[in-house]
């Protein structure tokens, strides 16, 4: 699947360019329940990968929470929802991957929450690398 970039964990950009997002996006990111406490936050980001939390209530996007959202002052056993913006940029898995490049360009964060056509349910996550030269995919 991949030449430049020997990892069978990424896809270079330029193959995926012509794709969509649903063909690129990891279609089971991991996700938590929404009504999770920040000590399973912060031990969630206590693995080096874990970038970004995604919270869902069955399949129903709630929100994301990043590293720094969280408050380091925040008690263990508060609701983690309290960190969670449900107003991150999205695409849909129909969305051509070029466009979403030209979003996540102009993002902070190299990843974009993927949801349905209605806007609410969660169908993955598309993100770059550290390079932004390739994106995940597992």
């Amino acid at each position: 699947m991949v030449t430049g970039d020997q990892s069978r964990h990424r896809l270079p950009r330029e193959q995926a360019l012509p794709l969509t997002v649903g063909e690129v996006m990891i279609a089971r990111p991991k996700t938590f329940r929404s009504d999770i406490k920040v000590r399973e936050v912060r031990q969630a980001f206590a693995q080096s990968s874990q970038r970004v939390i995604l919270l869902v209530d069955g399949s129903t996007f709630q929100g994301a929470i990043d590293r720094d959202a969280l408050d380091p002052e925040a008690p263990d056993s508060a609701p983690a929802v309290g960190f969670a913006r449900r107003d991150v940029a999205t695409v849909t898995p129909a969305t051509p991957s070029a466009e979403a490049v030209e979003v996540l360009e102009r993002n902070r964060e190299p990843r974009l929450v993927v949801l349905d056509a209605d806007g609410h349910t969660l169908r993955g996550l598309l993100c770059f690398n550290q390079s932004s030269g390739s994106f995940c995919v597992r």
